[in-house]
């Protein structure tokens, strides 16, 4: 299939080359004569320069959303945060998670991939409600392919999930969700769940909204959300460090308790001035520490983290040669 992708794409590339910036077009796929997508391209596009690619999930229902209107909606959005917007288009049934709107979905991603220049390090993805569940169901199993999600007023329940949670791991992920919008089901359970599989997660809940994609101030929160999946470092550390000599820093209990100190194993190697801070997925310093350990003395210490809401830390740890550890760990 992507070769059949390839051969159609040379024709389409030198056709919008120097074209307006909306692109609506369609190629035979599958049982489907001509599955339909939308293309927005930002105004300083340069086909010179890896450029970041979203993603974008329309909703269900059909009386407003396919993927023309989906792309309509987000071009302003897009063109603010300079993005190359793909949003594929469902079908008659408006479900964009179909197994033939899935396949079609990766054909496209792939495609795009040969009709511009892709920075392949930042593909990301969007959707609102059934676009939104997408974002989890889709985005999970493709997780290779993608830097960080922003599910928006999805609707999902964890069930729907059930298995790929471990595939959140080191990926950034910022829930946008209404407050009306059943959080107890739709959000908070897919909150903790990515959090608690060492996903990088910050969210917004909008006080007073239902569920709609019409909220006030909507292209600066989700410019708010990009610009945080887009920046922030979420390395893949774990809660124990081996050091080439085989011995190891270790961190517990991990999730802590807000009430709890966080403990800190350090290996005999390293003694003198040893220097803990606890850093938010932000890279703001939220505590810092600084302990004097003494050449064959005691190497488990207590850190607090009174300072430190509930969410995803790096605790980095420095000795006096420069040395240093990051171990992630999260605060319940």
């Amino acid at each position: 299939m992507k070769k059949h992708l390839l051969s159609f794409s040379i024709l389409f590339f030198a056709f919008h080359l120097f074209a307006q910036q909306r692109v609506d077009g369609n190629f035979a796929f599958q049982t489907d004569p001509a599955k339909k997508y939308s293309i927005y391209i930002p105004s300083n596009y340069d086909a010179n320069t890896p450029h970041t690619l979203m993603l974008g999930l329309h909703p269900l229902n059909t009386n407003r959303w396919d993927g023309i209107s989906w792309c309509d909606t987000l071009i302003d959005f897009a063109e603010m945060n300079n993005l190359l917007l793909v949003c594929p288009d469902g079908g008659i049934d408006g479900a964009i998670d179909d197994a033939i709107d899935t396949a079609f979905t990766t054909a496209l991603l792939d495609s795009m991939e040969v009709w511009y220049n892709i920075n392949l390090e930042k593909v990301y993805a969007m959707g609102f409600s059934w676009g939104g569940k997408t974002v989890y169901t889709y985005g999970l199993n493709n997780h290779e392919r993608f830097r960080g999600f922003m599910p928006i007023g999805a609707a999902v329940t964890i069930g729907e999930v059930s298995g790929l949670e471990p595939n959140a791991a080191w990926h950034p992920m910022y829930l946008v969700h209404g407050g009306n919008d059943s959080p107890n089901t739709r959000f908070t359970p897919l909150k903790n769940a990515m959090e608690n599989n060492d996903a990088c997660v910050n969210s917004i809940l909008m006080s007073g909204i239902g569920h709609t994609i019409d909220f006030p101030n909507r292209n600066q929160i989700l410019t708010d959300a990009f610009q945080w999946i887009d920046s922030v470092a979420c390395a893949e550390t774990t809660s124990t460090t081996t050091l080439s000599n085989n011995e190891k820093f270790h961190l517990f209990p991990n999730p802590v308790s807000h009430n709890d100190l966080l403990q800190v194993e350090i290996p005999d190697s390293w003694f003198g001035k040893i220097t803990m801070e606890a850093i938010n997925i932000d890279g703001k310093s939220i505590r810092k520490e600084v302990f004097t350990i003494p050449e064959n003395g005691f190497n488990t210490f207590s850190f607090s983290i009174k300072r430190c809401p509930a969410g995803s830390y790096f605790l980095l740890v420095k000795n006096e040669k420069g040395e240093q550890v990051s171990l992630k760990f999260q605060v319940k």
